[in-house]
C-alpha cells in the first residue's frame, strides 16, 4: 500500500457517498443533503489533486527544485482548504435562500445517510491507519478531514429529521452549521500548510545555539535558520571558531554540530558555516583591553 492508492480507494468511496446524498437531498429537497452531497464531491476533487500532487512531491531533486518537490504535497493542502472554503460559502448562500421551503420524510433516504456515516466512519480510520504508517502529511490532513464529513453527515441527518416534521426552518440552520464545521477543518488545514509554504521557522533557535555552544572550539552560534518542508527538517546556520584552528579540526567540528542537529533536532538537511571570530581575533591582539 502506498499513499497513491489510499487516495485512490478514498476517492472511489466519497464518489459514491456523494451521488447518493445528491439523490437523497434532491428526492425530499432538503438543502443540508445536498449541501453535504456537495462537500463529498469537493472530497473527490481534492483527492484527485492530492493524486498529481504525490506524484510530483515523490520527484528528486533536480535544477529547478533543487531542494526537491515535497512542498507539492503541502500545496494541495493549501488548496483543500481554499477549497473548502469557497464551498461553505456557498452552501451558506444557498441555505439562505431556501429558508422555510418544506422538506419530505424518507426512511430510505435515512438510512442511505446512516450507511454513509458508517462507511466514513471506518474510512477515516483507515486512513489515519495508512497516514501514521506512511507518515504522510497529507493523508493526515485528509483524514482529519473525512472526520469531519462523519460530523457533518450526523448534523444533516439529525436536522432533517427535525425538518421534515414541520420545521423547515431547522434545515437551513443545519446547512449554516455546516457550513460553519467546514470553515473550521479549512482554518485547521490552513494553520498546517502555511507555516510550511512560507518556511515559517521550525526549531528553537535558542536551544539549538545552546546545545552547539557547549561543544569546545565554538566560540559563538548565530544566523540559525529552520524550515520545515512537510516531510523533513532542515537548518543552517554560523559558527566562529578561533582563526588559528587548522582547516580539518574545523571540518570535524562542523560534523560534530552537524550530527547535534540531528540526533537531538532531527534535521534532515544540516548546513553549517565556519567563519573566524573577530572578538576571539580582537582580544587576542589587545590583551590589555580583555582584562
Amino acid at each position: 500500500m502506498n499513499v497513491k492508492k489510499v487516495l485512490y480507494i478514498e476517492g472511489t468511496v466519497n464518489l459514491i457517498m456523494a451521488l447518493l446524498k445528491f439523490i437523497v437531498g434532491l428526492t425530499v429537497q432538503s438543502t443540508a443533503i445536498i449541501a453535504d452531497a456537495a462537500h463529498s464531491l469537493s472530497d473527490v476533487a481534492n483527492n484527485g489533486l492530492a493524486f498529481l500532487a504525490i506524484r510530483f512531491s515523490e520527484k528528486p531533486a533536480d535544477d529547478d527544485h533543487p531542494y526537491g518537490h515535497e512542498k507539492f504535497e503541502t500545496l494541495a493542502v493549501f488548496a483543500l482548504a481554499s477549497s473548502l472554503v469557497i464551498i461553505a460559502f456557498e452552501v451558506i448562500i444557498h441555505a439562505v435562500q431556501r429558508i422555510g421551503e418544506p422538506i419530505e420524510p424518507s426512511p430510505v433516504g435515512f438510512w442511505l445517510l446512516v450507511a454513509c456515516v458508517v462507511i466514513n466512519i471506518g474510512l477515516t480510520t483507515w486512513e489515519h491507519y495508512w497516514a501514521k504508517r506512511l507518515n504522510s502529511h497529507l493523508l493526515h490532513a485528509d483524514a482529519k478531514h473525512t472526520l469531519g464529513d462523519v460530523m457533518t453527515s450526523v448534523a444533516v441527518i439529525a436536522g432533517w429529521q427535525l425538518a421534515s416534521m414541520g420545521w423547515y426552518w431547522i434545515d437551513a440552520v443545519t446547512a449554516i452549521g455546516v457550513a460553519g464545521i467546514i470553515f473550521y477543518f479549512a482554518f485547521q488545514l490552513f494553520k498546517q500548510s502555511i507555516p510550511i509554504l512560507v518556511d515559517g521557522t521550525k526549531l528553537d533557535n535558542a536551544a539549538v545555539g545552546k546545545t552547539v555552544q557547549k561543544l569546545d572550539g565554538i566560540e559563538s552560534v548565530h544566523s540559525i535558520r529552520s524550515r520545515y518542508n512537510g516531510k523533513h527538517v532542515a537548518a543552517d546556520l554560523i559558527i566562529t571558531v578561533a582563526p588559528d584552528m587548522p582547516t580539518e579540526a574545523a571540518h570535524e567540528l562542523a560534523n560534530e554540530v552537524e550530527s547535534i542537529l540531528k540526533n537531538k533536532f532531527n534535521v534532515e538537511d544540516a548546513v553549517v558555516h565556519i567563519e573566524p571570530d573577530p572578538q576571539y581575533t580582537a582580544d587576542k591582539e589587545n590583551p590589555d583591553k580583555k582584562e
